[in-house]
């Protein structure tokens, strides 16, 4: 298995497929053309990272999109999107170790849209509830 940093759009459409299931599981309701053109207009920011997996035919596996945070006093890595199964996750956080380390960055946050999940990200991967997210919507 191979995780690259990706920096072009072709390569980020591959993941669509994915972003239909998670949508269809009704985890996101975000129209796929603003996602795209939002990670579009990244691609090029060296504090916004799209990484994928592929397995050793080249199949996507799996991706993971971050952006990072350097306002002091909340300085982060921010988790935006995570698609990992069969213990990619693991994978995924040694390359972000590995990427952080040039920024000083220390920790990693992520909202979770499945309350779920909770239990796995504190035990698997040494996550811990330190806040409550809130929403509100206008009209």
């Amino acid at each position: 298995m191979q995780i690259r940093r990706i920096d072009d759009i072709q390569e980020v459409m591959k993941c669509l497929p994915f972003e239909r299931e998670i949508r269809n599981k009704g985890r996101d309701d975000q129209r796929e053309s603003k996602m795209l053109l939002f990670v579009q207009s990244q691609l090029q920011n060296p504090l916004f990272g799209f990484f994928m997996a592929y397995d050793d035919k080249g199949n996507v596996k799996g991706y993971i999109v971050t952006i990072i945070s350097l306002i002091p006093g909340v300085e982060r890595l921010h988790v935006l999107r995570i698609y990992a199964k069969n213990g990619l996750m693991k994978e995924f956080e040694k390359v972000l170790e590995e990427w952080v380390k040039q920024f000083k960055i220390k920790i990693a946050v992520l909202t979770l849209t499945d309350t779920r999940m909770i239990k796995a990200m504190k035990r698997h991967y040494g996550y811990k509830v330190v806040s409550v997210n809130m929403e509100r919507r206008y009209l």
